[in-house]
């Protein structure tokens, strides 16, 4: 039998022809030794490796099983870092120390009762975005080696930052400047904040989106509101704004958006007849509690002491109740020119205000409805102008009824108000419970005075002395609903053409602190040419 050589030399030498094989292999260089003599050499290897019992160890290039990785570390020092509020979510970093043998992390968070969420991560940190703002976020983390994972780490809890949305956001003064308009913008001032941005727009569009969008930066006051009059507006434009708070951990999402209609020029100078005068829906018939309401209403309007009251929904037939208030006296009602048929509409005027131009009062009525309106000519004891006062009151959108028979009974009353000799080349005064607002699908009774240059006085008043977005109609709740975008408000005043409305506001009309009506007051004080 033939020699066996020493198992090293053959080692060496079987090593050498297969690293020598590989090497060829994969060159570039064409193989000198043909495919045939290649298979050959590699059998007799086999074979030598077979008859020597030599074991080459392990073979180059082959991968150890997953499953045998060794078991990573446990994950230390996890931090919650970097906490950012991100519009209207918020976020933080979360970093910890590289573990022993981890090639990846599985990071997981919740709120404490909360569903958990769960991230893989090559790196030592992991920024969570999409938090909620203001809550408790607890958070650990584990490392793997393959398959293998480690126990997880301490958990870590942190609050997110917070800064809530600006909302809302209103109008409380507009001035004339030569040719344009300057706002008076205010609003509620949020917690953590440093600042303010003010974006406004023309138009009803997605303000943010819009070409002509201009932002103001305004810092915060420390008190519970803030605000910035800004100027360059023109008139007789609808402008739609809104305020995003920024603090130092980040910038908060943009509020509700607020419109506002710009006061035209032409109602500048005003003039000499000063009015103040209010509109109240009292609901004496349908609403409940009139015996003990009734005394109540009549201290509010004799404490509020206008110079003219619109009164809807008063007692039918019964006006003696509301008669007579304390320097007032009626000067119309509903029934007036229609052969005693009162309904329940009337307007009183105060006594050291005006006089009334007897044989003047006139009504018209809104057929089947009770609804209805009157007017009266005045003389003012101060300027000796005189003047039409009117009050009416539109059918409501749950009789049912739709935005055109709003329209047809004010195209009625007003048509009935001009036909009237005693009304010719007078201005006209309208207060009243129109049952529509901008916020309607069509603002029927505003639409149609438009065109004869009247104007709500919510619209071009100069000032706001009570916050424009708590909504007239109260629906006996205190505080009432409020509609942030245009104001809610059903309870009116239109204003003849160059006529200048110096403060528009809501009373507030509670007796032992409740509501008196499920209607709120509304008062404006104007100058008519």
């Amino acid at each position: 039998m033939p020699e066996r050589p020493h198992p090293l030399l053959l080692r060496h030498t079987v090593i050498s022809a297969l690293k020598l094989w590989t090497t060829r292999k994969n060159s570039m260089t064409p193989h000198p030794t043909p495919r045939r003599a290649q298979r050959l050499l590699l059998a007799a290897i086999a074979v030598l490796l077979c008859t020597s019992g030599l074991t080459v160890g392990v073979v180059v290039g082959t991968a150890e099983p997953a499953s045998a990785a060794a078991k990573p570390a446990r994950v230390k020092g996890v931090k919650l870092k970097k906490p950012r509020v991100d519009g209207a979510t918020a976020s933080f970093k979360v970093t910890w120390k590289r573990a022993a043998r981890a090639t990846s992390y599985k990071v997981k968070w919740k709120v404490p009762g909360g569903k958990a969420h769960t991230d893989r991560t090559r790196k030592t940190s992991k920024t969570i975005k999409k938090l909620a703002q203001g809550a408790n976020y607890c958070v650990k983390v584990r490392a793997y080696n393959g398959k293998r994972k480690g126990k997880w780490s301490k958990t870590r809890c942190r609050t997110t930052p917070q800064l809530g949305p600006v909302q809302p956001v209103w109008v409380d003064a507009q001035q004339q400047q030569g040719a344009t308009i300057a706002l008076g913008f205010r609003w509620n001032e949020v917690a953590g904040a440093t600042s303010y941005e003010l974006a406004y727009a023309p138009g009803e569009k997605d303000i943010q989106k819009h070409k002509k969008k201009k932002v103001v930066t305004v810092r915060t006051t420390g008190t519970a509101t803030a605000g910035v009059l800004v100027g360059g507006f023109k008139p007789s434009r609808t402008y739609c704004f809104q305020v995003r708070a920024t603090g130092r951990r980040g910038t908060g999402a943009w509020g509700v958006a607020g419109c506002k209609v710009t006061v035209p020029t032409s109602r500048a100078a005003g003039g000499p007849v000063h009015v103040n005068m209010m509109t109240w829906n009292v609901c004496a018939n349908v609403c409940d509690g009139w015996a003990s309401r009734e005394p109540l209403i009549k201290g509010r309007i004799t404490e509020i002491d206008s110079d003219a009251i619109a009164i809807q929904e008063g007692p039918n037939f019964a006006y003696d109740h509301l008669e007579p208030l304390p320097r007032h006296q009626r000067g119309c009602i509903v029934g007036d020119g229609l052969g005693g048929n009162q309904r329940n509409q009337t307007l009183f005027v105060r006594t050291a205000k005006f006089s009334i131009i007897p044989g003047t009062a006139n009504g018209v009525r809104f057929a089947p409805d009770t609804h209805g309106g009157c007017w009266v000519r005045v003389k003012d004891t101060v300027t000796g102008r005189e003047l039409i006062l009117a009050s009416v009151h539109l059918i409501n959108p749950g009789a049912p009824s739709t935005d055109q028979d709003r329209w047809n009974q004010m195209q009625a009353f007003w048509l009935a108000l001009g036909a009237d000799p005693n009304t010719i080349g007078l201005p006209i005064v309208v207060a009243g419970d129109f049952n529509s607002t901008r916020n309607s699908r069509t603002d029927a009774p505003r639409e149609y005075l438009n065109i004869f240059g009247y104007d709500d006085a919510f619209d071009v008043a100069e000032r706001y002395n009570s916050l424009p977005f708590i909504n007239s109609w109260n629906a006996w709740r205190n505080p009432p609903p409020q509609s942030w975008r245009w104001g809610e408000h059903v309870d009116r005043v239109f204003v003849s053409p160059g006529s200048k409305v110096t403060s528009w506001q809501m009373e507030s009309p509670f007796g032992g602190g409740l509501q008196l009506s499920d209607h709120s007051a509304v008062r404006v004080t104007v100058d008519i040419p």
